[in-house]
């Protein structure tokens, strides 16, 4: 139920929520507005959402109109887009900034995408055919305080680590007791794809996260169903994006794991190997703004 331009696998493709016209989350929702997933071949559509009525805008006929539909929704996502590159160069995670514009000092895509993903503010829901299911909303909707108040506490891979098929990238990271929830984000650009093609995904990289206690979470595994991995499932082949989210991470070391299963076009052109790149945010903290 979407425009097909949407269904493109490297985009942020926008869905749309009616917040009707107040500050109270709690009675926002979908109700048959905007476009929705999943897309054709199974991969999680839309990656955000924001406001799909009862926006204010400038008018071409002087002072303020109203706005609505993912023609809203898509430049609200673009604007929150456009300050977190601002926020990436003036170096507020902690990366390195060599001087220039903004635009020269911008991350790859795939990281401002995960970065987004990673901080957005999820609506509760819980199965498949909820107002707000996960095809509805997408990741949520994008939160700047969320970006601005863990901006230390994230563990970011800015397309610097390439992989050849069946080579795996390992992260440990150390998770105190009473750590807030551990969140790790994956995206990665895929070569274009067959005309024609039952499967988008060409490469297959894939989320791994482990648990001191050694249990698996594969990346989207039962967030389809709400807003919490859960434990065990398999490797994801159809998502460009993968997600674990833990609520409650156990105390000690987590390994969180990049695995590229396929290889079979090149993704990372600068160097002469088969092989491909991507974006990686990882954090702990209880820090979500709503």
């Amino acid at each position: 139920y979407s425009r097909p331009e949407a269904w493109a696998k490297n985009v942020i493709s926008i869905g749309g929520v009616r917040h009707f016209n107040n500050s109270d989350a709690s009675d926002d929702s979908w109700t048959w507005g905007a476009s929705i997933g999943p897309a054709e071949d199974g991969r999680l559509k839309p990656e955000l959402a924001h406001f799909y009525d009862a926006s204010n805008t400038l008018s071409s006929s002087g002072g303020y109109a109203q706005f609505s539909g993912t023609s809203n929704a898509t430049p609200v996502v673009a604007g929150h887009l456009g300050l977190f590159l601002q926020m990436w160069a003036d170096g507020l995670f902690g990366n390195s900034v060599p001087g220039g514009t903004v635009f020269e000092n911008r991350p790859h895509a795939t990281t401002a995408k995960a970065m987004l993903i990673n901080t957005a503010q999820q609506y509760a829901f819980a199965g498949f055919v909820h107002d707000l299911s996960r095809t509805h909303q997408g990741w949520g909707l994008p939160n700047l305080r969320t970006l601005y108040d863990n901006r230390a506490s994230f563990l970011i891979t800015d397309e610097t680590i390439p992989l050849k098929a069946l080579q795996t990238y390992d992260q440990l990271i150390t998770v105190p007791a009473g750590s807030g929830a551990l969140r790790a984000t994956l995206v990665f650009n895929d070569p274009p794809s067959a005309p024609g093609a039952t499967k988008a995904a060409v490469n297959d990289l894939t989320l791994r996260v482990v648990a001191p206690s050694m249990t698996e979470y594969w990346g989207n595994h039962g967030l389809n169903k709400g807003n919490w991995s859960t434990p065990g499932g398999h490797p994801n082949t159809v998502d460009t994006v993968e997600n674990v989210f833990v609520r409650y991470p156990a105390k000690g070391t987590w390994l969180i794991q990049v695995v590229a299963d396929a290889v079979v076009q090149d993704g990372h052109v600068e160097t002469p190997a088969l092989d491909a790149d991507f974006a990686l945010a990882i954090r702990t903290s209880a820090s979500d703004a709503l």
